[in-house]
């Protein structure tokens, strides 16, 4: 039996969780299968509103990371890190993968969100970040993103999201009938950049136009902590219409799945990416209206596999609610085809095989 290579896999891993740290786990499991797997943990925030705040704290964690990756580095054949692409932990991270390179260890750099252009505005730092990228693996999660590494001098390669394999558990049976009221499902957690006041601001302008409906809020707090949500939806006045239910497990996700109409996520999210709830509505079979930003118009077809809305346009989101309801056939036909790009682009099997392929190649 041959020895198995050795790798460095810098990862956040839940808790908190949001979706880069659920697919963190996917990769150290599709890795561990074939690699001799070095997991060096980047546990730096206790909760998501502690994201992004730099402190002293912080600072001293990363560099003894850092003198972690070197002890690991020279018995190493690969480090794969899951990489911030703007803000403090940008400048961390450019580190880590530095450190490889004086190692001559080859990096894989996976990229869960957008950012990277704002990063290399001026003559410096598009330097600095062609140094760090340049002759590296670059894993991007959709064509769309190509511009993240414009001029970088580095290798790419697209690998997509994927569910868990009990997401598909549940045919698509039933048809598609919205139920009066129509029950509405917000399923992220409480950042405004996530398009949630959007989405109270479409409900209000529902509310006067008398469509009956009900909002549920599930996700744990960030910028919006449950005070300031109640604030807010007493100001729209939609609060007897709403109701906000924390934090979901994933057992409780399909619960809400099941009693939901409609999928509703007007994110503006500058970092977004390839959110995971998405994916997982349209794999439970719930119709989605999403933005059309970032990879999401990739596999969100508007009228064919969901619905595209302007990000921070409450009136053209209640438009398309409207619009959503008032044909039970077609919306039924949008969501069976959801269902089947799931099952075709983003299982847990697929993932597993692109990513060991990408680390192979990254070792050759």
């Amino acid at each position: 039996m041959s020895k198995r290579a050795k790798i460095i896999a810098m990862v956040q891993l839940p808790p908190p969780m949001h979706g880069a740290a659920k697919m963190n786990r996917h990769a150290i499991d599709a890795l561990s299968r074939v690699f001799d797997l070095h997991v060096i943990e980047m546990h730096f925030s206790k909760d998501l509103s502690d994201i992004g705040r730099p402190t002293f704290g912080k600072v001293f964690h990363a560099i003894w990371l850092a003198l972690r990756l070197i002890c690991a580095l020279p018995a190493s054949r690969a480090f794969y890190i899951c990489f911030a692409p703007r803000g403090a932990a940008y400048y961390r991270d450019s580190l880590y993968v530095l450190i490889t390179k004086l190692f001559q260890v080859p990096a894989i750099i996976h990229l869960h969100g957008r950012g990277l252009p704002a990063m290399r505005q001026t003559r410096f730092s598009a330097w600095f970040q062609k140094g760090v990228f340049s002759d590296q693996t670059v894993i991007l999660l959709g064509e769309t993103l190509r511009s993240e590494i414009t001029g970088l001098n580095c290798a790419s390669t697209i690998i997509a999201n994927c569910l868990d394999d009990d997401a598909f558990a549940k045919p698509v049976s039933e048809h598609w009938k919205p139920r009066i009221p129509l029950r509405i499902l917000w399923l992220s957690n409480l950042f405004r950049a996530k398009g949630l006041e959007t989405l109270l601001a479409a409900c209000a302008l529902l509310d006067n136009q008398d469509v009956a409906f009900e909002l549920t809020i599930a996700g744990a707090a960030g910028d919006i902590n449950p005070p300031m949500l109640r604030e807010l939806l007493h100001s729209y006045g939609i609060d007897a219409n709403t109701r906000y239910i924390g934090p979901a497990t994933a057992h409780e996700r399909k619960i809400l799945f099941r009693s939901t109409d409609l999928f509703v996520f007007p994110t503006n999210y500058a970092n977004e990416a390839q959110p995971l709830v998405v994916l997982e509505a349209m794999a439970a079979g719930i119709p989605v209206i999403t933005s059309g930003i970032a990879t999401l118009p990739e596999f969100v077809i508007h009228g064919q596999t969901g619905w595209l809305c302007r990000p921070n346009s409450p009136e053209n989101l209640a438009q398309t609610i409207i619009d959503v309801t008032r044909s039970a056939d077609t919306t039924h036909q949008v969501r069976v085809n959801a269902r089947s790009v799931c099952e075709t682009r983003f299982t847990r099997d697929r993932f597993t095989k692109e990513i060991i392929s990408t680390i192979r190649n990254a070792m050759r």
